[in-house]
C-alpha cells in the first residue's frame, strides 16, 4: 500500500494509507498509532483493517520532530525513545492533525463519507478524546492509557465509543480500570470490552497464545462495531 501526505494548515503529513480490495465506496478508519510512532506494525494494522473492508489511513503524528527512525515495541529503549519523542508534542497538536485526517479521507473517492478512529495505547486517548471532540461516526480506544484524566468530558460523548482492556495491563491498573469503568458504563453508546489474561499491547501483530486470542475477539468485536456504525 501506498505512502501519502495529508495536508494539515498549509503543510504536509506523512501517513500511510490501505485501501479495501473490491470494494468501490468505503467506511473509512483513521488509525491512530502508539507512542512508537508509524512502523511497521501499525502499517501492519492498517492493512488489516483494510482486508476487512475499511479504507484506512494511519497519519504519521510524529512528523513536525522531523525524520525520525522508525521504532518498533519490545525494548526498554524503544519506550523511552517513544516517551520522549511524544513529551515533546501535545493532545492539541495530535488531534489537529487527526481531524485533519478525517477530513482528508471523508473526501476520497473510495470513502462513503463515514469514518471512524482506532486508536492503541497512546492514540486510544486520542481516540476517546475525538470521541468528545471530533466529528466522527465511532470511536475505538485498544489499551487507552491517560483516558482516565479526561473522563469529564464523557458528557459531550455523542458517537458510540468501544474500549479494549487486558486486565494484566501495568499502564491501566485496576484502580484505573474501576474509575473508567464507574464513570463511563452507564453512558449510552459506551460499550467497555476487558480480557483477563493479557496485558499492554495484546494487540499488536505477532501475538501468541493469550494474547493473540484475546486480539482476535478485539479485532472481531472491533471489526463488528464498525460495520454496525460506518456502513
Amino acid at each position: 500500500m501506498p505512502d501519502m501526505e495529508v495536508e494539515v494548515h498549509d503543510e504536509r503529513m506523512p501517513a500511510y494509507l490501505a485501501t479495501p480490495p473490491d470494494r468501490p465506496r468505503a467506511g473509512g478508519v483513521v488509525l491512530i498509532h502508539e507512542i512508537f510512532g508509524l512502523n511497521k506494525s501499525m502499517r501492519t494494522t492498517a492493512d488489516r483493517f483494510a482486508d476487512a473492508g475499511f479504507l484506512t489511513i494511519c497519519p504519521s503524528l510524529t512528523w513536525r520532530l522531523g525524520k525520525l527512525e522508525e521504532l518498533e515495541p519490545g525494548t526498554d529503549q524503544a519506550l523511552e525513545e517513544g516517551r520522549r519523542r511524544m513529551a515533546q508534542l501535545n493532545d492539541a497538536q495530535m488531534l489537529d492533525d487527526i481531524k485533519a485526517t478525517v477530513l482528508h479521507l471523508r473526501e476520497m473517492d473510495g470513502c462513503n463519507g463515514r469514518v471512524a478512529t482506532v486508536g492503541f495505547c497512546m492514540g486510544g486517548r486520542l481516540a476517546w478524546l475525538m470521541g468528545c471532540r471530533g466529528d466522527t461516526q465511532a470511536n475505538v480506544a485498544y489499551y487507552g492509557t491517560g483516558i482516565e484524566r479526561h473522563l469529564t468530558e464523557c458528557a459531550m460523548l455523542s458517537r458510540s465509543f468501544m474500549m479494549h482492556i487486558g486486565e494484566k495491563d501495568p499502564f491501566i491498573p485496576a484502580e484505573t480500570r474501576k474509575r473508567i469503568k464507574e464513570r463511563l458504563c452507564p453512558v449510552a453508546g459506551m460499550s467497555i470490552h476487558t480480557y483477563p489474561e493479557v496485558g499492554h499491547g495484546f494487540a499488536r501483530p505477532g501475538a501468541t497464545g493469550a494474547e493473540a486470542q484475546a486480539a482476535e475477539l478485539a479485532n472481531q468485536r472491533t471489526v463488528d462495531f464498525l460495520n454496525l456504525n460506518l456502513r
